[in-house]
């Protein structure tokens, strides 16, 4: 009998800070590995390539450090984005499903977050998906 009524209280009440830590775990889907691009963004060379040709302007020479971390910095509004919409698609998978762990909520709200964040972006822009 023990074994019933512990499944009967993880059924009820599984984990009442579960909501405040599958936002932190969905979070952290998305900030660990961009950190982890990032620093490995760092490594790149900071050399301008031999044999460049700078324009008129003085422009046109960067080194592939400094152009990745400027495609970096520009793509912050659609990570930003994708973010948002997996912490609302975490939120609303916490609300219907109190049951879920939270690693499980996180991930699976992170892959569909990204994914209606694309959509979206793709509907407002105009540019297709891939």
């Amino acid at each position: 009998m023990p074994q019933v009524r512990r499944i009967e209280e993880d059924l009820l009440d599984p984990d009442p800070h579960g909501g405040i830590r599958s936002l932190l775990y969905t979070a952290g889907c998305y900030v660990l590995p961009a950190l982890a691009v990032f620093v490995w963004l760092l490594t790149l060379s900071g050399q301008m390539p031999t044999g460049c040709v700078t324009g008129l302007t003085g422009g046109g020479c960067a080194s592939p450090r400094a152009h990745a971390i400027d495609s970096f910095v520009s793509a912050g509004p659609r990570f930003g984005l994708a973010l948002v919409t997996s912490l609302l698609v975490a939120m609303l998978l916490r609300w219907i499903g109190t049951t879920w762990r939270t690693a499980t909520l996180a991930m699976a709200s992170s892959v569909v977050g990204g994914g209606l964040s694309t959509v979206l972006i793709s509907a407002v822009t105009g540019e297709p998906i891939g």
